[in-house]
């Protein structure tokens, strides 16, 4: 019998470069996967937070596709400012992948796979941790804030006369 695959390494495609530097990507708006939710413990145990894994599917300058960036947000915590800002920023996450209020997050599935926007910052790094990249605000993928929306509405046309009945 004779194979059924038939390819070459010479038709292999050149692998993108990843960055190994792992420098924060540049302040702005990007398009974002959610590629891991789970809701976690806090390091303290006194608390939950929802973690998410971001993949970078678009970027202003075309740079960081495929890049993650980590988020966490509080669900329960002793600093209830700080709950309430968490749960805050997760309203905010269903709202922009149209997750229906009130939004009960027990089953974390619901938000994987989702694309949303995200506007990137910088946080400046503490305790011996590097700069890293964080979402300050997200947003519907069709809500774009920098990226117009083009509606193209075809020309109007007469109606077609013939004579079938329906």
């Amino acid at each position: 019998m004779g194979n059924i695959y038939d390819f070459s390494v010479a038709d292999k495609k050149p692998v993108q470069d990843v960055d190994a530097d792992f420098k924060p990507l540049p302040d702005g708006e990007y398009l974002l996967s959610i590629d891991y939710a789970e809701i976690k413990e806090t390091n303290s145990g006194k608390g939950e937070q929802l973690k998410l894994e971001l993949v970078v599917l678009e970027s202003p300058d075309g740079f960081g596709q495929n890049r993650k960036i980590f988020m966490y947000h509080m669900i329960k915590h002793d600093n209830a400012l700080t709950q309430s800002i968490g749960r805050d920023e997760i309203t905010q996450l269903a709202e922009a992948v149209g997750l229906p209020l009130p939004l009960n997050i027990q089953d974390t599935s619901q938000f994987l796979n989702k694309a949303v926007r995200g506007d990137v910052f910088t946080q400046e790094g503490t305790n011996g941790y590097q700069d890293s990249n964080k979402v300050k605000k997200y947003f519907a993928y069709q809500d774009s804030q920098n990226k117009p929306v083009n509606v193209v509405t075809p020309p109007a046309s007469e109606a077609v006369k013939d004579d079938i009945p329906f």
